[in-house]
């Protein structure tokens, strides 16, 4: 048996949606980020999760 965590993902892969819970644990899980640093990039760029990669990497950068 296997210790690997299994986190479903979102229905649309496209959005990051911050008011459900399993799709916050997802991205934080799959980006390695906090709920704080999502949530800091989602009000910086909104839900597109292309554009919250890109300000993630940016925020690393800094």
């Amino acid at each position: 048996m296997t210790d690997a965590v299994f986190v479903a993902r979102p229905d649309d892969l496209t959005r990051v949606n911050t008011c459900l819970r399993s799709d916050m644990r997802y991205w934080t899980r799959v980006l390695g980020v906090s709920d704080k640093v999502l949530l800091k990039a989602v009000m910086s760029v909104g839900v597109d999760s292309w554009a919250v990669r890109a300000e993630i990497r940016r925020l690393r950068r800094k």
